[in-house]
């Protein structure tokens, strides 16, 4: 074979390569998934404002056992939690990985529900997820069945997670929160309020610098609760810090898995 001719097939080779693995690569919001042998699919349910809101439903066990609601952390997506989720199912969690209308992108995944909410000209501040949050907890209660909800935020979310506790005592099993801080005021009262509310069990974490940023917070909540600072690591913003890609993940699981098991 003549050289010219060699390197126009090798060409060729590696083009039908790359155009069959984008096509089994390409995700549509549709599709049922599989990740790392568990299962999510992505649903849509209406906030009281009118707005679709997406989220990814992780699911492995009936009704019975607990649903984490994972909310993310401020320009983020439900793409946050694509390598943790499977993690949770594993240990006896499902899991509904939620969309809010303040974020964007991260792990190439495209935040839906902003997506939606800038074609509708809402407002996408920190405060208006509220309606979302209210619509996950609906859709987790009515839809699917949920006997036992946890509340997960990251960041502004998980700021978020106090207010709404503290407003809906009775719908929650746990408060989750990662990163946390008084980032916003929501009807004038500041998040260290709202936490004197909380009944349930709470669990914060942080990267060791972001400790001063809800300390009085922790300080307020007068139920069991527990915090994690990394010990060998600067750590991490939001849960992002339990990502598999992160050096000091497997230490951060390892603090919040004794949590989880008390409150399954």
């Amino acid at each position: 074979m003549k050289p010219f001719n060699f390197i126009i097939w090798i060409i060729i080779i590696n083009c039908f390569g790359s155009c069959s693995s984008k096509k089994t690569t390409t995700i549509q919001p549709s599709h049922v998934l599989s990740v790392r042998n568990h299962i999510y699919t992505t649903v849509n349910f209406k906030t009281s404002d009118g707005l679709t809101v997406y989220a990814d439903h992780y699911s492995k066990y009936g009704k019975h056992n607990p649903l984490i609601i994972f909310y993310h952390q401020a320009g983020f997506s439900r793409g946050e939690f694509r390598n943790i989720a499977p993690r949770l199912l594993e240990l006896g969690f499902n899991v509904l990985a939620v969309d809010l209308r303040s974020g964007d992108i991260v792990n190439q995944v495209t935040n839906l529900t902003n997506k939606e909410a800038i074609t509708l000209g809402k407002s996408t501040e920190f405060l208006d997820v509220i309606p979302d949050l209210e619509a996950s907890y609906n859709y987790a209660k009515n839809h699917l069945k949920a006997r036992k909800i946890i509340y997960w935020g990251s960041s502004y979310s998980a700021s978020l997670g106090f207010y709404m506790v503290a407003k809906n005592p009775k719908d929650y099993k746990a408060l989750i929160a990662y990163s946390p801080g008084e980032y916003f005021k929501i009807e004038n009262k500041s998040i260290n309020e709202y936490a004197k509310e909380i009944k349930i069990p709470v669990y914060i974490s942080s990267a060791r610098n972001e400790e001063f940023s809800w300390k009085s917070i922790y300080k307020s909540v007068s139920s069991k609760k527990n915090f994690y600072l990394p010990s060998k690591t600067k750590g991490h913003h939001g849960t992002i810090a339990l990502s598999s890609f992160n050096d000091d993940a497997e230490e951060n699981w390892q603090a919040i898995i004794p949590f989880l098991e008390r409150i399954k």
